[in-house]
């Protein structure tokens, strides 16, 4: 794959020019990673609102009816319910590991077998979080594709 990139003062916006021969699992990962520049979520934090970019979110767990959006640093709380947050982040690498769990799937570190049939995921950050067995199956799959660099 050959890439080219060209500085040009005159354009009014910036764009991106995907040119390829056959739409592979390369090219349509590109175009989901682009897709993803600039998605955020607003949140709530100390009576403010603030803008978080979904790819810095390492998770989203509903707790006494509330969403709490974590990334590496930091605790936000959103309005929405867990299910309105999975339509609306469905095209972007979320995937539901529990009934009150969200994972951003390029922040699992590692799976790991717990018991009952459960398994951990360990978040870049360290933390784990359990995944519910009826989920196990869904975050493997989404991993392995994201492994092979295949996104639906």
């Amino acid at each position: 794959m050959k890439l080219t990139a060209r500085k040009d003062v005159t354009l009014d916006n910036d764009y991106v020019d995907v040119r390829y021969r056959e739409l592979t699992p390369t090219i349509h990962q590109i175009f989901r990673l682009c897709e993803d520049i600039g998605s955020v979520l607003l949140c709530e934090k100390d009576d403010a609102t603030h803008k978080v970019d979904v790819n810095d979110i390492l998770y989203i767990e509903t707790i006494d009816r509330k969403s709490c959006v974590y990334t590496d640093n930091d605790v936000f709380f959103i309005s929405s319910s867990l299910s309105q947050l999975e339509e609306s982040l469905n095209s972007q690498h979320f995937i539901r590991v529990s009934r009150m769990t969200l994972v951003n799937i390029y922040n699992v570190k590692s799976v790991s077998n717990g018991l009952n049939l459960r398994r951990t995921a360990e978040m870049t950050n360290g933390e784990k979080i359990t995944i519910n067995r009826h989920y196990r199956f869904t975050l493997s799959e989404a991993i392995e594709k994201l492994a092979e660099g295949v996104t639906e």
